[in-house]
């Protein structure tokens, strides 16, 4: 049971790299790949992937308010708005190209 587990993340991992790799370059045609096979598990891949980033840097940030201060902040400061704008801007895209192929869809 756990080898064929394992196959399964391979695959799933293997595909994931591949669309991410793909959305760079193509976009349009990768998004309309993944919708028109209805494939959610890499549909809700790539919406993790994308805000890994922001959630790395989140919990990373708590980690060392709570080392070094004992207590967690709430001034961030600049690298915090700038992980924000980058994460904003990488949802943008992807939310552009996935309504261009939803609608086109219809």
């Amino acid at each position: 049971m756990s080898r064929i587990g394992f196959l399964i993340v391979v695959r799933q991992l293997y595909f994931l790299g591949r669309n991410i790799y793909e959305i760079y370059y193509q976009p349009y045609l990768t998004i309309k790949e993944i919708v028109g096979k209805k494939d959610k598990s890499q549909i809700v891949l790539i919406i993790i992937a994308s805000l890994t980033p922001a959630m790395m840097y989140l919990l990373a940030r708590i980690g060392w308010d709570l080392w070094k201060y004992q207590r967690i902040l709430m001034l961030t400061g600049n690298a915090f708005l700038i992980m924000g704008i980058i994460q904003v801007i990488v949802l943008a895209f992807l939310t552009y190209w996935t309504i261009k192929v939803l609608k086109e869809k219809k």
